[in-house]
C-alpha cells in the first residue's frame, strides 16, 4: 500500500476574470524573441517545472508526449488508447496526484476527470495539471475547453502552448466565469502568463489563487438543524447567501458551522448559493451513486459541500469526502423524567419491597411460634392440673387457649409497639416473647423513621440515568434519521444492540406527537459546548417532562461533507483548524443559541435533574395520609365482606342442620 506524503494548503479555488486575446506581436515581446533571450527547450521547462511543483506529490500521471527523460520523481506513464479511464483509476488510487497531459489526451482526459475521482479511493488534495498544446490546435482545443466543468474543479492548471520547435510560445492559467448565479455551466477564460524570460526560473507558473476567489460560487445545501445550522429568507437582498431559487441574494445563514462558512468566503471573497434540503434532511446515498437529500445533493455533485453536523459516516464516504473536524457532539437519549410517587405508596415506602418481604416472613414465622407455643403451654398445663381438685376440669382451662387469631394479633402489636398480654410461667415463652418484643420494636422503630423521612423528603419513581437503564427498560425511542445508529451498527454490547431494536425513525411531526403523549425516548446531539439539537420537537410543556441520560450514547466528530475533487478543501480545512483553536466556535455557538433556541426549553433540559424539592424538607399535607385512609378503608370493606360472609355461612349451616334433623326424623319413624 502506497504511502501518501503530505501535501501543501490548497492554492486552488473559483476566479473571475476578463477573457482577453493578445496579439502576436504582444506575444512575441512578452516572451522575448526580439529581444535576444534564449528561451528554453520544452523538455528543460517540463523538467524545471516538474521538479520545482510536482516534487511534492507522491507521484504523478503523465499522458502522451511530456517531453521529460530521466525526471528523479516518481512517474505514471498512461497510454491514450488503452482504457484510459480504468488506468487514470488504477493509478490514482496508488498515488497518482498531479498530471502532464499532451494535446491528444486533453479532451478524454478532462472528460473522465470528475467520474473517476468520484470512483477513486485515494482523496488527495492540491491537484495541478499541466497541459501542452501544440500552436496549431490552439485555437480549436481552447474553444472545446472553454465549457468544460471540470476546469471547475481543478485550479492549479497550467497550459503551455509550444511550437514545431518545441520551445514555448505562450503560457496561460485557466480562470472559470459564471455569467448568471443560476447558470451551472462555466465559462473557462484562458490568462496569459507574461514571464520574463531573463528570469523565467523565479516567476510562479502556479499563482496561489486562494487569497482572492475572485467570486467563486460555492454552491452549498443545508438544513435547519440548530445551533450547526440555521436560514430564513429575507424580503430584501440583505442576506449573505443567494437563494437557488431565485438567484437573488435574500438568504441569511447562521449556526456554528455556517457562520464558519460565511467568515471564509469574506475573507476569501467568493459567494455562498443555498441549496435547502429540509425535506429529505440528511437523506440517503444509493450504491448506485445517486441519492436524496444532503447525501445525495453532494454524491450527485448537484452542490459542492453540504452543511449539517455530518458525522463521519461511511456510507456517503463512498462517494464523496469530509472536510477538517468542525466540532464535536455527543448524542444522547431524552427519556422521561420520574414523577413523585403517588401519596398512597406513602405507608410502603418506608423498607423496600425485599424488606417487606422479610418483615412479613418474620411475622408470619412469629404467629406460628407464637400459636405452637401456646398450644403447648396448654397442653402442659393439662397434663400438670391437679386431679383431685374438683374445679381444675378441662372447662376451666380454656381461657388459658392461645388460637390463632389470638396469635396474630400479639403479633401486630408486637410489632407496631403496643402491648400484648404474655405468658411468663414457662421459660420457653418467655424467651419466646423476648424475642418478639426486640424484634418488634426494631421493626417499629425503623418504620418510623423510615416513615417520616418519606412524608417529608419526596420520593420520585426510580430515575433512568445510562444507556444500560435505558436499555433495560425496552422503551422505545425516536430520531430523525437512521443514520443516527451509524456508530453503533455494528456493536457488540448488549444494551446497544438492545436499543437499536426500540428505535423508529419519524418526521419531526411525528416527533412532536410522540413527545406530547409521553412515555417515549428521543435522541438528541448535545453540541461541543452545551446546546442541544435537535429541538424542533420541544416545547415549553414537553421540556418538563424529559431529561437527558448522564452519559452518551456516542461521540462523534462534526464535519461537512464535500466533493471528492473540489479544490477548496485544503484551504477550507486549514481554515477550520484555525477557527477551531481560537476558541471561536463556542462564540459562535452561544449567540446562535441565543437568538433562535428557546431559552426556557433549554433551561428545563439543562435543569431537568433538578427537582423542585430540592430545598428542604415539605409540609405535611392530607395527601401525606392517604395511604392510612386506603388501609382504613381497605380494612372496613374486608371486614364488612368477611362479616357478611360469616353471616350468610351461619344461616347456611343452620339450614342445612335444620335439614338433616327433618330428614333424620322421618327415618327413625319408618
Amino acid at each position: 500500500m502506497a504511502v501518501m506524503r503530505r501535501t501543501p494548503p490548497v492554492r486552488s479555488t473559483d476566479w473571475f476574470s476578463v477573457d482577453s486575446q493578445p496579439s502576436m506581436e504582444a506575444t512575441v515581446a512578452q516572451l522575448g524573441l526580439n529581444s535576444g533571450v534564449p528561451i528554453p527547450t520544452m523538455s528543460v521547462l517540463m523538467r524545471f517545472l516538474i521538479l520545482k511543483y510536482y516534487s511534492q506529490y507522491y507521484s504523478f500521471c503523465t499522458v502522451g508526449n511530456d517531453f521529460l527523460q530521466d525526471v528523479p520523481l516518481s512517474r505514471i506513464v498512461l497510454s491514450l488508447y488503452d482504457q484510459l479511464n480504468t488506468s487514470m483509476l488504477h493509478a490514482i488510487d496508488n498515488g497518482c496526484q498531479a498530471f502532464v497531459v499532451d494535446e491528444q489526451g486533453a479532451e478524454r482526459f478532462l472528460d473522465f476527470y470528475l467520474p473517476v475521482h468520484d470512483l477513486a479511493r485515494q482523496r488527495s488534495l492540491d491537484k495541478s495539471l499541466i497541459l501542452l498544446i501544440a500552436k496549431r490546435n490552439q485555437t480549436h482545443l481552447f474553444d472545446r475547453m472553454r465549457v468544460h466543468e471540470a476546469f471547475r474543479e481543478l485550479a492549479n492548471v497550467l497550459i503551455v502552448v509550444y511550437d514545431e520547435q518545441e520551445r514555448p510560445t505562450d503560457l496561460y492559467n485557466t480562470v472559470v466565469d459564471m455569467s448568471d448565479v443560476l447558470e451551472r455551466s462555466v465559462n473557462v477564460a484562458m490568462e496569459l502568463v507574461a514571464v520574463k524570460w531573463t528570469s523565467w526560473k523565479n516567476h510562479s507558473f502556479f499563482p496561489d489563487k486562494a487569497r482572492d476567489l475572485n467570486g467563486y460560487m460555492l454552491r452549498t445545501s443545508m438544513c435547519n438543524y440548530l445551533p450547526f445550522t440555521g436560514y430564513e429568507r429575507l424580503d430584501q437582498e440583505t442576506g449573505n447567501a443567494f437563494d437557488s431559487a431565485t438567484g437573488k441574494r435574500s438568504i441569511w445563514l447562521d449556526g456554528t458551522e455556517l457562520q464558519l462558512l460565511v467568515s471564509y468566503c469574506e475573507r476569501r471573497n467568493c459567494n455562498i448559493m443555498v441549496f435547502p434540503e429540509d425535506e429529505d434532511e440528511w437523506g440517503d446515498v444509493y450504491p448506485n451513486g445517486t441519492g436524496i437529500g444532503l447525501m445525495g445533493s453532494v454524491a450527485e455533485r448537484r452542490t459542492d459541500i453540504a452543511f449539517g453536523a455530518f458525522y463521519l459516516w461511511f456510507k456517503p464516504y463512498n462517494f464523496s469526502s469530509y472536510t477538517a473536524t468542525i466540532s464535536r457532539s455527543g448524542v444522547t437519549v431524552l427519556v422521561p423524567k420520574p414523577k413523585l410517587l403517588p401519596h398512597w405508596r406513602t405507608p410502603f415506602l418506608s423498607f423496600s419491597w425485599p424488606l417487606w418481604v422479610a418483615v412479613m416472613v418474620t411475622f408470619l414465622v412469629g404467629i406460628i411460634a407464637t400459636w405452637l407455643a401456646g398450644t403447648v403451654r396448654l397442653r402442659l398445663l393439662l397434663l400438670s392440673a391437679p386431679t383431685d381438685q374438683p374445679w381444675t376440669g378441662r372447662s376451666d382451662l380454656i381461657s388459658e387457649q392461645l388460637t390463632l387469631s389470638d396469635a396474630a394479633l400479639m403479633m401486630v402489636g408486637f410489632f407496631v409497639a403496643q402491648s400484648s398480654p404474655i405468658r411468663t410461667d414457662l421459660w420457653s415463652c418467655v424467651c419466646l416473647f423476648a424475642s418478639l418484643l426486640l424484634a418488634g420494636f426494631m421493626v417499629s422503630n425503623l418504620y418510623s423513621g423510615g416513615l417520616a423521612s418519606v412524608m417529608t423528603v419526596p420520593k420520585y419513581e426510580k430515575s433512568i440515568d445510562t444507556v444500560v437503564d435505558f436499555a433495560a427498560t425496552g422503551m422505545k425511542w425516536f430520531g430523525p434519521t437512521p443514520y443516527c445508529l451509524e456508530e453503533i451498527r455494528n456493536a457488540s454490547e448488549p444494551h446497544l444492540q438492545q436499543i437499536q431494536k426500540t428505535f423508529r425513525s419519524v418526521g419531526p411531526e411525528e416527533m412532536k406527537q410522540y413527545a406530547h403523549m409521553g412515555g417515549s425516548g428521543f435522541i438528541i446531539e448535545q453540541a461541543q459546548h452545551g446546546n442541544f439539537a435537535p429541538s424542533n420537537f420541544l416545547d415549553r410543556q414537553v421540556s418538563t417532562t424529559l431529561q437527558p441520560l448522564k452519559d452518551y450514547v456516542y461521540t462523534q466528530n462534526c464535519a461537512a461533507l464535500i466533493t471528492n475533487t473540489n479544490p477548496l478543501r485544503s484551504n477550507l480545512n486549514e481554515y477550520i483548524l484555525r477557527v477551531q483553536q481560537s476558541g471561536l466556535l463556542y462564540h459562535l455557538g452561544i449567540r446562535t443559541a441565543i437568538r433562535y433556541l428557546p431559552t426556557d426549553v433549554m433551561r428545563n433540559i439543562e435543569r431537568s435533574r433538578m427537582h423542585q424539592h430540592d430545598d428542604g424538607a415539605v409540609r405535611l399535607e392530607l395527601g401525606h395520609f392517604l395511604g392510612a385512609f386506603y388501609i382504613l378503608g381497605y380494612g372496613l370493606l374486608c371486614a364488612s365482606l368477611v362479616f357478611v360472609g360469616e353471616l350468610w355461612g351461619t344461616v347456611m349451616m343452620r339450614r342445612w342442620n335444620e335439614t338433616f334433623v327433618s330428614k333424620a326424623t322421618v327415618v327413625t319413624a319408618y
